[in-house]
């Protein structure tokens, strides 16, 4: 076997089940379809500094939450800002802090999955095993669980169809994020508020700690532009919102260097799922989209972590020995 357990997806949530059974003595391959940390907590270098694309800030509501993002702070991976806290020097440093040191495989796309002979093995999508463990954490958003649980031949006798019922049924609000980059010496005012622009929020990036004054700005549209837009080409994205930015700033196209725009399909999850229990077959689902229904209310990176920890916490309970 390539380890104790695998661990697919690398997030905020992944990370922390991946962290979590490393410190409990756990062989963890970790596998991502993307280039580096993030998930959602993704931030996008460039030379003069990075963008953070996906959530802007954190904020904590639970004391297991609060006190790991304040040992970040202590660790110089994260600090406070206005009611919350950010990754330093991007949001994706907190989940780079997570993986440091463990086996992580990047650019890895699992197509389907297979338990055989008591082990879950990762397939490509060319139906070469790119991992192999008696244990599985899947911490992708609930339609790409499910698309990958029911890809498995064996699905139906691993997984209870009511579970896959369950993530079939979970939908997630999408949101358009525009980069800007402007000229850092750019004159603008404060982003006014709008009422029927598509604009969500705005960041200035070098408004937050350990940044740079790069000149660049994370714009977020409203779930309801991002839903009308969903299938719109990115280009026409970012020039639509480019305007708005302009109008609500004041700077002009001529202080714009470039503009792109990136669509999180699943940027959060319209409900939450407390999954079955599958650790008998070595299987725990985490992420945004899992948890009791006493985390409905709080916010989806937070409940991410938990998820993480929880899925790690529920995996190891079923490895003890029975009394």
């Amino acid at each position: 076997m390539d380890a104790d357990v695998l661990v697919v997806g690398t997030g905020l949530a992944g990370a922390a089940a991946a962290r979590a059974l490393t410190e409990a003595g756990w062989r963890v391959r970790a596998l991502d379809k993307g280039r580096g940390p993030g998930g959602r907590l993704s931030t996008r270098r460039k030379q003069a500094g990075g963008f953070d694309h996906g959530a802007a800030t954190l904020q904590a509501n639970t004391p297991a939450f609060a006190g790991w993002l304040m040992e970040e702070v202590v660790a110089g991976r994260a600090a406070p800002w206005g009611e919350g806290y950010v990754g330093v020097p991007g949001m994706n440093g907190l989940v780079a802090g997570l993986l440091d040191g463990l086996d992580v495989h990047w650019s890895v796309a699992v197509a389907a999955l297979h338990r055989e002979a008591g082990a879950w093995r990762a397939l490509d999508a060319e139906g070469r095993v790119v991992g192999a463990a008696p244990a599985l954490v899947l911490a992708v958003p609930a339609p790409q669980a499910w698309a990958l649980l029911r890809a498995s031949a064996l699905a139906d006798d691993v997984v209870p169809p009511q579970m896959l019922d369950a993530l079939a049924g979970i939908r997630y609000a999408p949101c358009w994020a525009v980069l800007l980059e402007t000229e850092p010496s750019a004159e603008h005012g404060p982003p006014d508020s709008g009422d029927s622009d598509g604009v969500d929020a705005i960041y200035r990036e070098a408004d937050k700690p350990g940044r740079p004054n790069s000149g660049h700005w994370v714009l977020h549209a409203t779930t309801a532009w991002s839903e009308a837009n969903l299938e719109v080409d990115a280009g026409a994205v970012a020039l639509r919102l480019r305007d708005a930015f302009i109008a609500r700033t004041g700077l002009g196209p001529e202080a714009i260097r470039d503009v792109s725009a990136h669509r999180w399909r699943y940027s959060r999850p319209l409900g939450i799922l407390d999954p079955v229990p599958l650790e008998t077959v070595g299987l725990a689902l985490a992420g945004d989209a899992f948890g009791p229904p006493t985390l409905t209310d709080v916010p989806p990176a937070e409940r991410a972590w938990l998820s993480g920890r929880a899925a790690a916490g529920r995996l190891i309970a079923a490895r003890q020995p029975k009394s």
